[in-house]
Formats: structure tokens, sequence, C-alpha cells
């Protein structure tokens, strides 16, 4: 079945979320990776708790208030300035190096980035990359105020194509965001970097690429199979 068109998650698929352990050094020394790892294991929770409670806060108010407990949790005291600061390391994020090449090889299709960020905050990380050219559609959980895995989210992107959900293609490199995609209709794979698949609920990517730069030809195994 020939894929409608494809869309990306942006944090720790198209963009590394590595970059952010070295701006909390910056900012707090030694004790940074230890408030980034603590970080970022909040952050996802934050938002599905949000969604589960229906108390919709925007990604960027919810990164703030992550950052918050996980200072607390390390026993570190953050400055609203310091606080503010990294969490805003998330709108500025560096593209993995091998992501144009990959969206370049797969200009052939309609292109989108869904994501938990905001429009703003997207457009912004998406332009500072260079990349904006590659995407027909920026696609965020601001306008269902829902995150994913809510199928909302991820109802947006057959709508933006116009297309049937099973002949859109999630790209995530996220375990639970390639389960969410598959129980919302979607074909979904998932870019390991190196790492085991775990069936995240019971759910199995379609295709698994190890990098970007293998995506193009996991592509073409799924659509001839």
């Amino acid at each position: 079945m020939r894929l409608s068109g494809i869309a990306f998650d942006a944090f720790g698929t198209l963009f590394d979320l590595g970059v952010l352990r070295r701006r909390a050094q910056d900012a707090v020394g030694d004790r940074g990776a230890d408030l980034q790892d603590a970080f970022i294991a909040r952050l996802v929770p934050s938002t599905w708790h949000a969604t589960a409670a229906g108390k919709y806060r925007p990604f960027p108010e919810l990164a703030v208030l992550a950052l918050r407990a996980a200072a607390r949790e390390v026993e570190l005291d953050l400055t609203e300035a310091q606080a503010s600061g990294i969490a805003a390391g998330l709108s500025s994020l560096p593209p993995y190096p091998d992501a144009d090449d990959a969206l370049a090889k797969l200009e052939a299709y309609e292109l989108a980035v869904l994501s938990n960020g905001t429009r703003e905050g997207i457009e912004s990380l998406v332009a500072a990359a260079g990349l904006s050219h590659r995407f027909a559609h920026l696609l965020v959980a601001d306008e269902v105020r829902r995150f994913k895995p809510a199928p909302e989210v991820y109802a947006q992107a057959p709508a933006a194509f116009g297309a049937p959900a099973d002949s859109v293609l999630l790209v995530s490199g996220n375990e639970w965001d390639v389960a969410g995609a598959k129980l919302a209709g979607l074909r979904a794979a998932w870019i390991s970097h190196g790492r085991p698949a775990t069936g995240f609920l019971g759910v199995e990517a379609d295709v698994t690429a190890e990098r970007l730069s293998d995506l193009p030809d996991a592509v073409r195994r799924l659509e001839s199979s």
C-alpha cells in the first residue's frame, strides 16, 4: 500500500535531546546530568497526567513545572531564570545530523511534524534547523488541547493529508508514541537509535530503522510488504 503521508515526532526523533544535558551542566555545574535525567523522566509522564486529568497546559508550561520538580528531586535550587532557560532549550534543539538528508530522500511524500509542542515552539525549532521547507504541515497538541498518546492528536495527520489513517506513517524515536499511533489506526516506524524493542503496551512498530538515515529504506520495505 502506497503511503499518503509521513508524520514525524519532533523531540528525540528529528531533534536531539542530548544537548539539554550540556545546557543543564552549563546552568548548574556537575549536577546538570542528574537534573537532566530527572527532568526527562518527569516530562513525558506530566503530559500523560495532564491529559488524563483533563487539565491541559501548554507544553512549555509543563516543561518548567517538570524541571522544578526534577530540581527538588535531586535537591538543587533553581532560580526562575535558570528553570525557564533550561526548559526553553526544547525550542532550540539541534536536528540529528542525518535528519535533512533523510527528509530529502522522502520528498516524494507529503511530510508533517506531529508534536506535543506548541505551534510557536515547533515553528521556531524547525526554522532554526533549516527544515521548514521539508514539511507541508506542522501539527501540534495545542490544536486539540490533549497530548499524545491521545488519539485526537494523531487524528490531525490523516486529516491534514486528506487520507485514511492506515495510509499515514508516524515516525518516532519513542516506543510509547509508536504504540499511540498504532492504536489510533496509523502505521508506525520506530527509530531505535540502537535500543532493543520492548513492545510498549504489546504494540510493535510496522518497521524499525536504527537511525533516520535508514528510514527511506524502511519505508520502501513497508510499502512492498
